[in-house]
């Protein structure tokens, strides 16, 4: 074959297999959009542990997590979301983060010295910034929540956090997992293997 065909021929194929590349991970990119800013909104948990312990205040604070809920239903409801389905996302959020902070503590009580935390103000404003985006982007994860390999997909965009700038440690790792829970709609496994919908709706029934 000619080179310059060739050429043209490599050019056209590199472009076909691009697209299909591109067509087949859009999903995946969406919700690893979603779990980035997830592992995000977990890391600000390293400032609140430090703050918790300097000022000596306890990791639980039941009436502020009550707050915090309200407030997400409330914007779930002026976005147009389902607030239930926020509100139970939201308590998987917290949950990771106070595991985060546990962790933490138990570092710092065994003479680890926590950095100079911002102050409550400051990391309560990163928080809300980041819930603003997540909860903007939470529409968008529809089809991907609903989708009966959404516990494959999730698996997968947890463990390319760790290919995306600093490495995940194992705690932020668990974390990331716990903050996560309850995402698919459908949280039943997929079967090693099942391609797709109609052969897991197969098993199940």
């Amino acid at each position: 074959m000619h080179p310059a065909r060739t050429s043209v021929v490599i050019a056209v194929l590199c472009s076909l297999l691009l697209s299909a590349r591109v067509s087949a991970l859009a999903p995946l990119d969406s919700l690893g959009a979603w779990v980035q800013r997830v592992a995000a909104r977990n890391a600000i948990a390293h400032d609140v542990a430090a703050y918790k312990f300097v000022a000596g205040r306890p990791i639980e604070d039941p009436q502020r997590e009550a707050v915090v809920l309200a407030g997400k239903r409330e914007r779930a409801v002026q976005l147009g979301l389902d607030p239930d389905a926020v509100e139970a996302a939201y308590r998987q959020l917290i949950e990771a983060n106070k595991l985060l902070q546990h962790v933490d503590i138990q570092q710092f009580l065994l003479g680890r010295t926590p950095s100079p935390p911002p102050s409550l103000d400051a990391i309560r404003a990163r928080i809300d910034t980041l819930d603003e985006r997540l909860l903007s982007h939470w529409a968008q994860l529809d089809d991907v929540r609903a989708a009966p390999d959404c516990p494959r997909q999730l698996a997968r965009a947890i463990a390319m956090q760790g290919t995306r700038g600093a490495p995940l440690d194992e705690a932020a790792r668990i974390a990331l997992v716990r903050a996560t829970l309850g995402f698919c709609l459908h949280d039943r496994v997929p079967a090693a293997g099942a391609p797709g919908a109609a052969q897991n709706d197969a098993a199940g029934h």
